[in-house]
Parts: structure tokens; sequence; C-alpha cells
């Protein structure tokens, strides 16, 4: 447990860090960041169910205009870890997930905060011509502030975490259980609908029914539908652009 703890603390790290946009974009959401949690603990099945539920939640998750309305990144690692070590239904995990992600809206403004001061002391050394330490500012207190606000408590939470979280879960009551089961149930159809809110456009909402149509009438699977929708976004970019340069040329 504890080689998976270190594991899943890095992954909690890396996961804030500039490092994780340098690699991919993929990292701020549920279900890869929370699939390699579930590898490193050695769970992959249960834990990309776990991520996945929790993926649903946030859907139609967007930073518009600065706001943060949950830390994806805070859900899929600590959400998807104590499913795990608690023994729970993958169902719960979206219970499990949001508090987490509330939790770290705060923390991430605190993250934020605290970088700050790096980024006074990297245009002090770049008025001085010194690039080392503005390079040194500008990647390592990241970092290592990233590891104490996220990649600590995620080392706490899977190595001292099992036997609480267990017995956590062992006093809650059958019929809480429940009704955690029926609000882990809505809300990925919140995310879900918050998602089709964006489809709602007359030049979108027909692309929603083709796929919708797709899926019940003729049972195509997701990656046959994305393949074919694939296939009509480029006929649909290249038919354009050629009508724009004959528009160009008359």
């Amino acid at each position: 447990m504890l080689f998976s703890a270190i594991l899943v603390a890095i992954i909690a790290t890396l996961s804030q860090w500039w490092v994780s946009h340098t690699v991919t974009r993929t990292w701020l959401y549920p279900i890869w960041v929370g699939f390699l949690v579930a590898v490193c603990m050695g769970e992959p099945v249960k834990g990309m169910q776990a991520a996945a539920y929790i993926q649903l939640t946030y859907l139609g998750w967007i930073t518009a205009g600065g706001t943060m309305p949950g830390n994806l990144m805070a859900a899929g690692v600590f959400g998807t870890a104590l499913t795990l070590i608690s023994g729970a239904e993958p169902s719960l995990a979206p219970t499990f997930a949001v508090p987490f992600s509330l939790l770290g809206i705060l923390i991430n403004q605190a993250y934020m905060t605290l970088n700050s001061f790096w980024i006074h002391k990297a245009d002090k050394y770049l008025e001085e011509g010194n690039i080392t330490g503005l390079r040194v500012m500008n990647y390592v207190p990241s970092g290592i502030l990233s590891a104490i606000l996220y990649g600590v408590p995620a080392f706490i939470l899977v190595y001292f975490g099992g036997e609480f979280a267990t017995n956590m879960l062992s006093s809650i009551p059958q019929s809480l259980i429940d009704a955690l089961k029926v609000v882990g149930a809505l809300m990925p159809a919140l995310g879900i609908a918050m998602l089709l809110s964006y489809l709602g456009k007359r030049k979108l909402i027909a692309f929603f029914f083709i796929g919708y149509f797709l899926t019940i009438y003729l049972k195509l699977d997701i990656m046959a539908i994305t393949i074919f929708a694939a296939t009509i976004g480029v006929l649909m970019y290249l038919f354009t652009n050629k009508n724009i340069e004959t528009e160009g040329e008359v």
C-alpha cells in the first residue's frame, strides 16, 4: 500500500502542476486521471468504472470567464481512490468525488495565490538577467506547492484511509446508502443535461439527433459513430473551404 500511496501522490501532484498540461490536457478529466489512480492501486477495471461515473457528472464542465465550478483533477484522484479503498460500488463514486471537487476549488485558489509570489521573484530575476533563477522560480516552487497541497493529502488518503473509510461506510445506514445511489445516478444525468444545453443550437442539434438514432435504431457502437462523425466533419471542412476559395476567386 505504501508504493501505491506514493504513486497516487505523484499523480495528484502532476495533475495540478504545469507538467500535466505539457504532456496532455486529458490529465484534467477524471476518466483519465482516475484510471491512472486505479492502475496504481491495482484495480484498473473497478477504478475505470468509478472514474467513468465521476466523468459523467462533469460532462458539461467548463471554466467560462475564469469561474471554476469544480476541481476535476481532485474529483478524479480522490474520488476514485476513496471508492477503491473503501470497497464501495463504482456507482457511489460521484458522491465521494463531488465533496473533494468542491474542496479542490479552495485548494486551487490557495495554490494559485501562493504561486503569485514566485512570479514576482521570477520578474526580479528577469530584470537582473538571471535566466537560471527565472526558470527555477517558474518550475520548482509550484511543484513543491502542488506536492504539499495535493500530493500529501492523496498519500494520506491511500495509506491511512482504507480502514477509516471502510469503518465509516459500514456505519452508514443502508437507507442512506440507497439514497446516495439515487443521488449518484442523478448527478451523471445532470452532467449530460449540461452538455446538451451546449448542443441545443440550430446548427448543432441535428447532429445530436443523428447520433441518437444511429445508436438506438441502427445499434451502432460508440467507435462506429465516432468514425462516422469524424468522416462527416472532414467532408464538411473540405467542402466549406472549397466554397470559400471559390467565392474568393470570383
